[in-house]
C-alpha cells in the first residue's frame, strides 16, 4: 500500500490528498487488516476515495483538479482489477456504485437526511462489500462507524440537499 499511495502522489501531484494519514488508506497498510486478495482491497478502496471525492463540493478555482483527482481514482481501479481478470469485482462494485448513486440523488431531492445506517451504506458500500465477501477484517466496520459518527453530512450537498460550503 505504501507503494501505492508513493505513486499517487507522484502521479497526481496534489498535497492536498495526505493519504498517509487518511484512516481507511492506513487500515489497508495494515496487512493483518486485509484476509485475502490485497490487490482488490487496495482498488476497491480507490474507488471508494473517487466516491468520497466526487461527494464534496470543490471551490471553483479547484474543480478541475477535483474531477481528475476522483477520475484518477476511478482509473486505478479498473487498471488493477483488469490487470488481475478481476471481472466479477468491477462487475460487483459497479452495482454498487449505481445503487448508491440513484440512492444519494434520491436523498438529495428529499426533506429528509439519510439516516445513520443509510449514510454507512451511502459512502462506503464498496468497501462494506470488502468485508461482505470476505476479503477485509470485520474491523473496518468499526472505522465506518467512527468516520460516520465524526462528519457533518451538511458537508456532503450530494446527499443532504445544503450547498455545501465550497461553492467557491
Amino acid at each position: 500500500m505504501k507503494a501505492l499511495i508513493q505513486q499517487i502522489e507522484k502521479d497526481l501531484n496534489n498535497n492536498n490528498l495526505k493519504l498517509h494519514n487518511e484512516p481507511f488508506f492506513t487500515f489497508f497498510s495494515d496487512e493483518e487488516n486485509i484476509i485475502r486478495d490485497a490487490h482488490i482491497c487496495h482498488a476497491v478502496l480507490f474507488f471508494n476515495k473517487a466516491l468520497q471525492i466526487l461527494d464534496e463540493e470543490p471551490y471553483d478555482a479547484d474543480r478541475e483538479e477535483h474531477v481528475l483527482t476522483g477520475d484518477y481514482f476511478f482509473s486505478q481501479f479498473y487498471k488493477i482489477l483488469a490487470l488481475h481478470n478481476e471481472y466479477k469485482v468491477i462487475n460487483d462494485v459497479s452495482s454498487i456504485s449505481k445503487e448508491i448513486t440513484s440512492n444519494k440523488s434520491a436523498y438529495a431531492t428529499s426533506d429528509k437526511n439519510p439516516p445513520h445506517a443509510e449514510l454507512k451504506s451511502l459512502l462506503f458500500a464498496p468497501l462494506i462489500y470488502l468485508v461482505d465477501n470476505g476479503y477485509a477484517h470485520n474491523n473496518l466496520l468499526q472505522l465506518i462507524n467512527q468516520y460516520i459518527d465524526s462528519i457533518n453530512i451538511e458537508n456532503l450537498p450530494y446527499i443532504s440537499k445544503s450547498t455545501g460550503d465550497n461553492n467557491g
